[in-house]
């Protein structure tokens, strides 16, 4: 059992999706981070505006306060996304923390980019979250408003941390 833990997330078109994520992987996998890294690339969309301050919220609903950084990356430059969650990842496992990615939403091209990268580094992330909604529709609201039935969390890793 680890006592270091990240959470890695990806800002994408949608700060539900992003925020939502967080708050299930709280509530139903208890996986307590004690740092937060959001990978954003705001030139391409608004930055984490309001981002940050939702998982403080967050996480103050559960009594943490999980260090909250964001990692500015290049609009597009995939490759280079893929590099720089690869060196926070070999920081993060070089002093013995369990790394949790969170793939819900970011764009395809990030997130292939970020996991091939840790692959070919031999860096396996402990877990994988994608929170999927059984709905074909988007539903812009706050975790605990959607129905728990219509939001399935998976961890795709599966890995004990």
């Amino acid at each position: 059992m680890h006592d270091l833990r990240a959470y890695i997330t990806f800002a994408g078109r949608s700060a539900w999706a992003l925020l939502n994520t967080y708050h299930a992987v709280l509530r139903e996998k208890r996986y307590v981070p004690s740092e937060v890294y959001i990978v954003t690339d705001t030139a391409c969309r608004s930055g984490p505006s309001g981002i940050v301050e939702g998982f403080g919220i967050i996480s103050e609903r559960y009594g943490i306060d999980p260090l909250i950084s964001t990692i500015e990356v290049p609009c597009g430059d995939f490759p280079g996304t893929g590099e720089e969650v690869l060196r926070l990842a070999k920081h993060l496992h070089g002093n013995g923390y369990a790394i949790a990615l969170d793939i819900t939403p970011g764009r395809k091209a990030a997130i292939v980019s970020a996991c091939a990268a840790l692959a070919s580094a031999g860096i396996a992330p402990d877990h994988i979250y994608y929170l999927s909604l059984l709905s074909e529709e988007a539903i812009p609201q706050p975790y605990p408003m959607i129905p728990l039935h219509f939001q399935v969390l998976h961890d795709l890793a599966g890995r004990e941390a």
